[in-house]
């Protein structure tokens, strides 16, 4: 995670789901595997591009240094799970997650209509692992009704799952997304989300599939700090207050975004770590430090495939970066800085591109410091062309035609001792930016045997300069 010493080292998340891909970067994270649906050792997959290779890849993405148990439940060639075999995976992981110091479970399947908290069969499981404060993420469902939606996937209701619902990443909820006031814990953004495989190739993804692989690597990154820090993992409910607590108020909704920077800064500023402001030592004359919130709105056009990518630096330290893709949103990052100092906010765009005809750019709407906003455009901002030395310097704008950085002088203003808190930091406002006219197949049928979860992703993601579509039915689950 960017701005993180903490990168899930150490650390084990179990993925439920259709299994793995050598094609992709999970093949050398993978240290034990199963497949429940054929009873065997071999939980790979022959379609590159499978549903769990691709949820895999999102948790990866966001703690990289993660181990990971790929356990097959869905049959190759099928969209649909026996809940006997997701059960069956359940059990290995409360009969071995010690053994593999696992700290997580992702399910990003959906089955089911539930408007309230419920149990299923693998309630009993699910409650071991709670009291094992291994935390389990279950994707909402993407059966919603044009935002009306009030109910989620069955074993998201369940008690002891983080139910997650997606979100547009930028404020918006997405019409498709199910979520229920009463059930739902988090969102996390869902839409437009690119993963790149070890040949170079992007899939576009969207779903609440792809949100609840988010809360999963906040899981293993949080567990990772709180461990370290107060020698205890975090359990269901400590793990939720915080994640609330320092979330993104999705507006006139009462739903709250996932922000793992402000977590992660937030259990360290409970537990002891340098992120916490801190007043200067009278005997040792030490300079106060406080805490910068960062929120850049980008998009970006891709070119062979590949999205623009930016580093943030600040005062010419790098703190994290971003791939961006063509819809706008907000990327958020931390740093400690001194306080009652001015700082400068960099965002580097470093693989600017040209092939076949397309033209790979970045374009940056605004940057929040701490609350306050920046156009592109102010005065404050200026545009430092190619190396970021000083030359070709040129003042401030949207478009990143050419590799370089744009700067933001922040007024010192803004660094004082007691900085606004991240929770507190307002989203900037990306407008109607998602446009998704996508409604889930409501004729889909019932699985014959009654028990059938698929992978919950939206009717069709795509790979970013094939053309190729791949559609997935919702099915539903009877009790």
């Amino acid at each position: 995670m960017a701005n993180s010493t903490y990168t899930g080292r150490g650390e084990t998340v179990v993925v439920i789901d259709s299994g793995w891909s050598p094609t992709w970067e999970s093949a050398s994270r993978i240290v034990y595997q199963h497949d429940y649906a054929n009873n065997d050792a071999d939980a790979r997959n022959p379609n590159a591009d499978t549903h769990g290779a691709l949820v895999t890849s999102n948790i990866l993405s966001q703690a990289p240094d993660l181990n990971i148990v790929a356990l097959k439940v869905i049959p190759d060639g099928t969209s649909t799970a026996s809940g006997a075999a997701i059960e069956q995976a359940l059990q290995w992981v409360v009969a071995h997650a010690s053994d593999y110091n696992v700290v997580g479970v992702n399910l990003s399947l959906a089955g089911g209509s539930a408007a309230s908290e419920m149990t299923t069969l693998l309630s009993d499981e699910l409650a071991s692992l709670a009291a094992k404060r291994v935390l389990v993420s279950a994707a909402a469902g993407n059966a919603g009704q044009n935002g009306t939606a009030t109910d989620v996937s069955y074993f998201a209701a369940d008690h002891n799952t983080i139910c997650v619902s997606a979100s547009g990443g930028d404020g918006t909820m997405p019409g498709w997304a199910q979520r229920n006031p009463g059930i739902t814990d988090l969102c996390a953004d869902g839409t437009d989300i690119r993963l790149t495989d070890l040949a170079g190739r992007t899939v576009t993804a969207n779903g609440s599939s792809f949100s609840a692989p988010s809360v999963t690597a906040a899981v293993a990154l949080a567990q990772q700090e709180a461990i370290a820090l107060r020698g205890s993992a975090l359990t269901q409910d400590e793990f939720l207050s915080l994640a609330k607590q320092t979330g993104t108020p999705i507006a006139g909704t009462g739903y709250t975004d996932l922000n793992t920077q402000a977590l992660l800064a937030k259990i360290g500023q409970l537990y002891g770590t340098t992120a916490t402001p801190t007043v200067p030592d009278p005997g040792t004359g030490a300079p106060a430090t406080t805490t910068a919130a960062i929120l850049v709105n980008a998009k970006g056009t891709a070119a062979a495939g590949v999205n623009a990518h930016f580093t943030l630096l600040v005062d010419g330290h790098a703190v994290g970066s971003a791939t961006v893709g063509a819809a706008a949103k907000n990327y958020a990052f931390t740093a400690t800085v001194s306080a009652d100092s001015a700082h400068t906010v960099q965002i580097q765009y470093d693989n600017d591109g040209f092939s076949g005809g397309q033209d790979r750019n970045l374009f940056v709407n605004s940057v929040s410091v701490n609350g306050h906003g920046y156009a592109a455009t102010d005065a404050a901002v200026t545009y430092d062309k190619g190396a970021l030395d000083g030359h070709d310097v040129v003042k401030g704008q949207s478009g990143m035609w050419w590799n370089g950085t744009l700067v933001v002088a922040a007024d010192k203003s803004l660094f004082g001792v007691q900085a606004p808190a991240q929770a507190q930091v307002a989203e900037l406002q990306a407008g109607d930016l998602l446009g998704h006219a996508v409604s889930a197949d409501a004729a889909s049928p019932v699985a014959a045997d009654g028990a059938g979860w698929t992978p919950e992703l939206l009717p069709a993601f795509e790979y970013a300069g094939h053309g190729l579509h791949a559609w997935y039915d919702t099915h539903d689950m009877a009790v």
